[in-house]
């Protein structure tokens, strides 16, 4: 299984690397860090998503308190 695959039973719905940063990044792991941290790490979001066609954030670093993966938008359909 290829981490692409494996990480897909993480996925949760976000509007774009950065809403989704925005939305499952603990406050203290991403916000309260400041601007250039936040920048370093939605770069960072977005090039292993144009790379791998994915991305995550780790369970200690996410509001879930879990693995959390943005796989892109899903169309409405």
């Amino acid at each position: 299984m290829t981490p692409y695959e494996a990480f897909k039973k993480y996925s949760v719905p976000a509007d774009s690397v950065e809403d989704f940063c925005l939305k499952y990044h603990r406050r203290e792991a991403f916000h309260d860090r400041g601007k250039d941290y936040m920048d370093y790490d939605l770069c960072d979001h977005e090039e292993e998503f144009e790379k791998w066609g994915f991305t995550f954030i780790p369970q200690g670093s996410s509001t879930t308190g879990c693995v959390v993966a943005y796989y892109g938008k899903t169309p409405n359909i």
